[in-house]
């Protein structure tokens, strides 16, 4: 449904609602009821936020959108890689590719669902024991 492929094309450009609706002069509560199916769009406010989400409103209505990674998304997992390998060098491990690999996904996954929910920006303290127990325990 067009509500459904609206807010993956937010989360896809990396952006919050909050963000959105300042980009395009609307409220929060406007777009959450658009991304819930509640609330109609008219054709000017799928332009608007097709604008801001790099997407045609054909595209989505055609559910034709290809999807690629958002340079948000790709400074997170170098945020995440950065922060990973500096944890194997301090602690002087060198687990395999695998184990780095998964280590590097769940951090990611971790710290994506945290943005979305909350807007965080990348914190790698918060990480700092999670890293080392997954390095180590695999």
């Amino acid at each position: 449904m067009l509500h459904d492929l609206l807010k993956q094309a937010r989360k896809d450009a990396g952006l919050t609602m909050v963000q959105v609706a300042e980009k395009v002069g609307m409220s929060q509560s406007t777009i959450s009821r658009i991304e819930s199916g509640v609330g109609n769009i008219t054709e000017v406010q799928l332009s608007d936020l097709c604008a801001v989400y790099g997407v045609s409103p054909s595209q989505l209505r055609d559910d034709a959108v290809v999807r690629s990674i958002s340079e948000t998304d790709l400074n997170r997992v170098g945020a995440v890689i950065e922060f990973v390998e500096g944890v194997i060098h301090e602690e002087g491990i060198r687990p395999s590719p695998q184990v780095v690999r998964d280590t590097i996904l769940a951090i990611f996954r971790q710290e994506n669902d945290l943005a979305w929910e909350t807007g965080a920006t990348f914190d790698p303290g918060r990480y700092s024991e999670l890293v080392s127990i997954l390095l180590r325990n695999k």
